[in-house]
């Protein structure tokens, strides 16, 4: 890694736990009253198909002062050259996706699922991202309850971790017609009643709204759960209740409106990040797409009046 980086030289061993950056104290302190904008981030699933320089360019073109990592986009374009390239443009990275699978059902062993995500956490914690999602696994062969015992036991001890780099893990549940090959939690309050088992806060929930909104009993639910929430990914879809195919906020018909003021008034500051797996965004090039939901979010976010 070069060592002109103002983030500091990276390591993979602990000593890279002091080594923080402007950006890292930045990220780790939000004002309570921060406009949306400096709240917001553009997930690279959103973008699955366009380069790292793509990413960014349309991170700064759109004003957002945060970039959501995935794996598969910073590890080709390399670690030391994409947070060069974050801090020559001065963007923050709300999040790194993905780390889990603890219940080995791509064939995967466990302890080498768990070392992986450690050396995620380092990462993040180099580049001062707060959170690292986790998809814990489909439950495959295993009984429920064993299932659960080996995503808390590996949830645990990487909290551990996570409480040392000052990261955050955030467990993401999904529904069921989408959470193949991802992970047996369907319900927030399903993951929220894993985490807890965890007993570390540093290890929470990651809310999709994609997935949230299709519970009928979402609005009860959030005031349970609040407290454990890391970290808010935004997405529409195409009908209200049970959407097929997810769409860019503010394009679809989903009560996103209804979420915002519901996080807001929970008192939620943490960051929201535009994360929608859709096709049709990934077969395009063109950023007036994000422009328009950008701008349908302006309208529509519950901006605090400042005092």
């Amino acid at each position: 890694m070069p060592d002109h980086l103002n983030v500091g030289e990276y390591s993979s061993n602990d000593n890279c736990v002091q080594q923080k950056s402007d950006r890292a104290e930045k990220a780790a302190s939000p004002a309570v009253h921060q406009s949306l904008l400096n709240r917001l981030s553009l997930s690279q699933m959103t973008t699955r198909r366009w380069s790292m320089e793509q990413d960014v360019q349309a991170a700064c073109e759109l004003g957002v002062n945060h970039l959501g990592l995935w794996r598969l986009k910073y590890e080709e374009y390399g670690e030391a050259e994409t947070a060069e390239l974050l801090e020559k443009h001065r963007l923050n990275v709300s999040s790194l996706s993905w780390v889990g699978g603890f219940t080995s059902h791509h064939g995967y062993l466990i302890d080498d699922c768990v070392r992986e995500a450690v050396q995620v956490i380092r990462y993040a914690s180099w580049l001062g991202a707060r959170t690292v999602v986790v998809a814990t696994g489909e439950q495959g062969r295993h009984i429920l309850s064993h299932a659960q015992r080996l995503v808390v036991d590996s949830l645990s001890l990487l909290g551990e971790y996570a409480q040392e780099y000052d990261v955050q893990l955030a467990v993401m549940p999904m529904s069921p017609a989408t959470a193949h090959g991802w992970t047996f939690l369907h319900s927030v309050r399903k993951a929220y009643d894993l985490i807890s088992k965890c007993n570390n806060p540093n290890v929470g929930l990651c809310l999709h709204s994609y997935h949230l909104l299709q519970d009928s009993k979402w609005k009860q639910i959030l005031p349970q759960v609040s407290d454990a929430i890391k970290l808010v990914k935004l997405c529409d879809g195409t009908s209200p209740k049970r959407p097929r195919q997810q769409c860019l906020p503010g394009t679809g018909k989903m009560d996103l409106t209804a979420l915002f003021h519901s996080l807001e008034s929970l008192d939620y500051r943490g960051l929201y990040e535009i994360d929608a797996w859709c096709e049709k965004n990934w077969r395009s090039e063109k950023i007036e797409m994000l422009q328009s939901s950008l701008s349908w979010m302006k309208k529509n976010f519950p901006v605090p009046a400042t005092t």
